[in-house]
C-alpha cells in the first residue's frame, strides 16, 4: 500500500495488510498497526490529541518510551496545523532517543475530501521529521472507525517520503533512495511497529475514563 493508495482505508472492511511492516518501492517502508479500543469512540481520540499537552500527559500514553512533549502553533487545543515536538524511544531505551516534529494537517491532504467526509470516520494525519531537520521523512495516519464495542484505530506510517519541510516538495528520487539506504532499515520499522502497538494499547485502556473525567461527557 503506497501512500498514493491511502484512500483504500476509506473502504469498508479490512485490507490485506493491517499490522506489521513491509518494503515499498524505492526503499520506502510501510508500518501498520491495528488497535481495537473497547468503550472508546472516535470523538475521544480527536479530543485526546486536542487535550494532550506536556511531558506528564505524554507519559500516560507510554510510560517507558515517552520522554518529552511540547507543542508549537496549537491554538485553543486545535492540533491540526500545529506541531507536536516529542522525544521518545521506540521499543525501549536500548535503542536511540528520537527527537521528532510531528506536523498535523487536514485529512484532505491525504484523502479524497468528499469521500472522507462521506465515510464518517476520523483520520489524524501528519508529516513526520526530526525535530530540527529541514526535511520530513514520512507521513502518518491514525484512521479511527466507531464500532459496536467502541472503536478501532488503523495506524499507517509511510517511511521514506522525503520532502522539504517548508514547501512540501519531494526530494529528487535519486537523492531520496540514497538517504533511505543510509537511514531506513527493518530494525527501525520493527521498533516503530512495536511502539505504535504498545502506545495505542495504553491509550485504549486510559481514554474512556480520562475522557469522561475531564469532559463530563458520558454519551457513547
Amino acid at each position: 500500500m503506497e501512500f498514493s493508495d491511502a484512500n483504500d482505508l476509506l473502504k469498508p472492511g479490512y485490507l490485506a495488510f493491517e499490522s506489521g511492516y513491509k518494503d515499498l518501492a524505492g526503499g520506502k517502508k510501510l508500518v501498520a498497526a491495528l488497535t481495537r479500543m473497547p468503550r472508546c469512540r472516535a470523538k475521544m481520540v480527536h479530543w485526546w490529541f486536542s487535550w494532550l499537552g506536556g511531558t506528564d500527559q505524554y507519559k500516560l500514553w507510554h510510560p517507558r518510551d515517552h520522554v518529552f512533549s511540547d507543542w508549537e502553533n496549537r491554538v485553543d487545543g486545535n492540533y491540526i496545523g500545529a506541531s507536536h515536538l516529542v522525544q521518545e524511544y521506540l521499543a525501549g531505551s536500548d535503542g536511540p532517543l528520537h527527537r521528532l516534529r510531528i506536523d498535523f494537517h487536514e485529512p484532505s491532504e491525504t484523502f479524497d475530501a468528499a469521500a472522507y467526509r462521506a465515510g464518517g470516520a476520523l483520520a489524524v494525519c501528519a508529516r513526520i521529521g526530526e525535530m530540527e531537520a529541514p526535511v520530513h521523512h514520512g507521513r502518518m495516519v491514525h484512521f479511527v472507525r466507531d464500532t459496536d464495542y467502541g472503536c478501532e484505530m488503523r495506524s499507517r506510517f509511510w517511511l521514506g517520503l522525503l520532502a522539504d519541510r517548508q514547501t512540501g516538495t519531494l526530494l529528487p528520487e535519486h537523492v531520496a533512495i540514497g538517504l533511505r539506504k543510509q537511514h531506513l532499515n527493518d530494525e527501525f520499522a520493527r521498533r516503530l511497529h512495536q511502539h505504535a502497538t504498545e502506545e495505542m494499547g495504553y491509550l485504549a485502556e486510559l481514554l474512556p475514563i480520562l475522557y469522561r473525567q475531564v469532559t463530563g461527557d458520558d454519551s457513547f
